[in-house]
């Protein structure tokens, strides 16, 4: 009797509708849950590589900025050997960084790698944020200073007019420039020459400057003050000189004395550097914000690998593949099977 019952049980989990009755089904799998599992890791994954990558190319390009500002020569009147030794010390901390990005990668188990290169991550969204914030604010203080013909400038507007005004003056140094009228004659203290006769050239004593001065005198210099503009030239230019609300203006009588000051220079061509720096402006702060964008998905991601993603499941043999094929057929769970037990097909 006890081996009829068995018989009977199991024809009727043959039947093509015995999984209504079997308790193991009321509950059918999450198919679905899975795949969104495998493709959130997926993601997680790929931004991990890709960010590693960048950072390798980070790094190797910050690396190459500070040996360049060691060696070339133009560099090294700009840029100070502290900050270029600086510089390299950060790319060479991107790319130690750099490789535990790839740790993470390859060893995804290694929950210590993923913390490390999360934080990392955290801390680049946190500065590529500040950064963004403060290159939109500066670009929009400096569009607000160029429309004031920086005059009374304040608040964000004063810093962003002092950026410029530093820039200018080191150029104008480390040119050794003077402005020179259609004569070719220019303003000294111990030679006052109130000849002022445009068109005025700005000529640099430091050859490796030539670029820089010839770029001043075919944007704007040698248009400044022509004959059908001078009026509205020499206003301009006069509000600007004179406003002593951020760069105090040097005691000249003449026009050319004006110019060979770099407030000078500088109030010829405000709006010409204005825009040149603006548009440096506009494209850092989207770069930044992108960066900031990126720099936060991966942080996310790491956090996914890091606390919510669990390790693939072990592929399954072929016996237990076997075993498993007349319930499958039907809609039923197999029955567990105990560590090292023999499966028997039913």
């Amino acid at each position: 009797p006890r081996k009829a019952r068995r018989g009977r049980r199991a024809l009727l989990s043959l039947h093509p509708l015995a999984f209504l009755a079997s308790p193991s089904s009321a509950a059918p799998p999450l198919a679905h849950m899975g795949c969104c599992a495998d493709l959130f890791r997926c993601s997680s994954l790929s931004l991990l590589l890709i960010s590693a990558l960048f950072y390798t190319l980070l790094g190797a390009g910050i690396v190459t900025l500070g040996v360049l500002a060691l060696t070339l020569p133009w560099a090294k009147i700009i840029v100070p050997d502290w900050y270029a030794g600086v510089t390299i010390g950060v790319g060479a901390l991107i790319l130690f960084v750099a490789l535990f990005g790839y740790l993470a990668f390859c060893r995804k188990k290694n929950k210590c790698s993923i913390s490390i290169y999360m934080l990392f991550c955290l801390l680049l969204c946190c500065t590529t944020v500040a950064s963004t914030v403060v290159l939109f604010r500066y670009s929009d203080a400096l569009h607000l200073a160029k429309e004031s013909k920086f005059v009374n400038v304040t608040d964000w507007q004063r810093e962003a007019s002092e950026s410029l005004k530093e820039g200018v003056e080191e150029i104008w140094e480390e040119c050794g420039a003077s402005v020179y009228n259609s004569d070719s004659v220019t303003y000294t203290d111990e030679f006052q020459v109130d000849a002022d006769t445009p068109p005025y050239e700005l000529r640099c004593t430091n050859s490796d400057f030539d670029d820089v001065a010839e770029s001043i005198n075919d944007q704007c210099l040698e248009a400044a003050f022509n004959d059908e503009n001078f009026d509205e030239d020499n206003t301009d230019f006069l509000e600007c000189y004179t406003s002593s609300s951020w760069w105090a203006p040097e005691a000249r009588s003449s026009t050319l004395g004006k110019l060979n000051t770099p407030k000078g220079v500088f109030c010829a061509c405000y709006e010409e550097f204005a825009d040149f720096v603006d548009a440096y402006f506009f494209v850092g702060k989207w770069v930044s914000f992108g960066f900031a964008v990126f720099f936060g998905l991966t942080f996310l991601g790491c956090c996914y690998l890091c606390c919510c993603s669990k390790p693939a499941a072990p592929a399954r043999t072929s016996q237990q593949e076997y075993a498993q094929q007349p319930y499958a057929q039907h809609g039923q769970q197999p029955p567990p099977q105990q560590k090292g037990a023999t499966i028997l097909r039913p």
